[in-house]
């Protein structure tokens, strides 16, 4: 099968640079072209699903990218962003001034770290993991969610460690592509811009 991974294009909360996961933020005007600019990439690709986080912006993405000529997208919890608990909608710089102990044990133990009122940083894979268990086997795949949780993914697919997330990166305004061949995820495109299409029948060729 083939999977298609997009991240959600740009909030104001990411203008500002703060920490959220779970908050509910709309994309802003530059997301919303951002997510229409990646349309292009699947104007001639055929789309047999869309999974989704369930957060506005994750399925607005979707929505945009598919402009309505593709599968309804289907939510899932597990593509969710981290929940930063206490730490939501706050800058580094108001976290550090505002949570100075939760802060320093966060960056102790990232990891295993239990934020106040969210989540770790395993609990993610966890929950990535599973995911994975249940894609399907055939046909290709759109999904559309997080930063967080496609570094997961993406480190989880290849059989990295936890600190394998680090390796990747997901810009608002960029796809990757990966074929999953007989429990192997061959990468045939990493954080590519529109304009650089995969071509082929899932030959690895652009």
């Amino acid at each position: 099968m083939r999977l298609y991974l997009i991240r959600h294009g740009r909030t104001v909360l990411n203008r500002k640079k703060c920490y959220y996961g779970v908050t509910d933020a709309a994309l802003d005007e530059t997301g919303i072209r951002q997510a229409i600019a990646l349309s292009s990439v699947f104007r001639n690709v055929k789309i047999d699903r869309v999974i989704c986080s369930p957060l506005k912006r994750a399925v607005h993405t979707a929505e945009l990218v598919m402009q309505g000529t593709g599968p309804v997208p289907e939510t899932d919890d597990r593509l969710m962003e981290q929940n930063f608990g206490i730490f939501e909608g706050y800058t580094h710089r108001e976290l550090v001034e505002q949570f100075p102990n939760e802060y320093r044990s966060w960056n102790e133990d990232f990891s295993d770290y239990h934020i106040p009122e969210g989540e770790s940083f395993r609990q993610v894979r966890q929950r990535i993991d599973s995911f994975i268990k249940d894609l399907p086997d055939h046909g290709t795949v759109l999904l559309a969610a997080h930063k967080g949780t496609l570094g997961h993914l993406m480190a989880s697919l290849l059989g990295l460690p936890l600190e394998g997330y680090w390796n990747f990166v997901f810009d608002q305004d960029c796809y990757s592509c990966l074929d999953l061949e007989d429990g192997f995820a061959i990468i045939r495109c990493l954080n590519c811009p529109p304009g650089r299409e995969v071509t082929g029948d899932k030959d690895g060729s652009f």
